[in-house]
């Protein structure tokens, strides 16, 4: 299972998740969530207003704010909210 959980600036709440086990596709979300290095997050800096994100995948997770939300973990978590379900 891998969820993504995005707070904005406001408050509003987005979560999603997905499903690997479900999923024919489950090798992509396997090396999204390995390219991703959620055992190694960018530090955790938000600026007030900023949305932030907590990305879990497994065992792993990461609390990231927007402006650090960068390549193969940015990749993810977008993946996840357009993909995944409530």
């Amino acid at each position: 299972m891998i969820t993504v959980t995005r707070v904005g600036g406001d408050g509003s709440v987005l979560a999603r998740a997905v499903d690997t086990n479900a999923r024919e596709d489950a090798s992509r979300w396997t090396q999204l969530a390995k390219h991703a290095a959620l055992d190694m997050p960018p530090g955790y800096r938000p600026q007030p207003g900023e949305p932030v994100y907590r990305i879990e995948a497994g065992d792993d997770a990461a609390d990231v704010a927007e402006s650090d939300l960068q390549g193969p973990l940015r990749e993810l978590a977008i993946a996840v909210l357009a993909e995944g379900e409530d």
